[in-house]
């Protein structure tokens, strides 16, 4: 019996490897299909997003919660020069390497991505002190009703709870 349960604990973690394993290959096949098909967009994503693929290194927690928000951003910064590549530069070399050369483009590809970096760090403090402060008026409004119960059943009514309580 303990050794089904050994083998069936097995699969689900090799199923759990075999999905993520999956996406990567998914990605790896829409990568090289877009590398034979549109090299300059290629290497325009692959330079634009290099903050995203250095975040997905770093982030080894479940969420992958960093990846979500420097990819994020980083996208939002380098689709404007894609879309430029495809509108004006017909997706020619010259185009795209005048681009990645371009100072302004590449801060404000990786100024987008530090952005998702300054969001990662600093959102969980703010979310603290908005869960902290919530609490803190909650127990402000759970004062003001015991009071307006005392005051309705007297102060029999803390000593009757508490011989209850022991």
């Amino acid at each position: 019996m303990a050794k089904k349960k050994d083998k069936s604990a097995g699969k689900s973690s090799k199923q759990g490897k075999k999905s993520g394993g999956l996406s990567f290959f998914a990605i790896l096949v829409m990568a090289v299909l877009l590398f034979m098909v549109a090299l300059p967009t290629f290497i325009t994503l692959v330079v634009g997003l290099l903050p995203s693929v250095l975040a997905f290194f770093f982030d080894r927690h479940r969420g992958r919660y960093l990846v979500r928000c420097v990819f994020g951003l980083n996208f939002s910064g380098v689709a404007p020069y894609v879309m430029e590549l495809w509108r004006d530069g017909g997706q020619s070399m010259a185009m795209a390497t005048h681009q990645l050369l371009d100072p302004m483009t590449m801060t404000i590809m990786y100024g987008a991505a530090g952005l998702g970096w300054l969001m990662y760090l600093a959102m969980p403090p703010i979310v603290a002190n908005v869960l902290n402060l919530t609490a803190q008026r909650r127990t402000v409004e759970l004062r003001e009703q015991q009071r307006d119960l005392i005051k309705v059943w007297g102060e029999n009514l803390i000593s009757e709870i508490e011989k209850g309580s022991r």
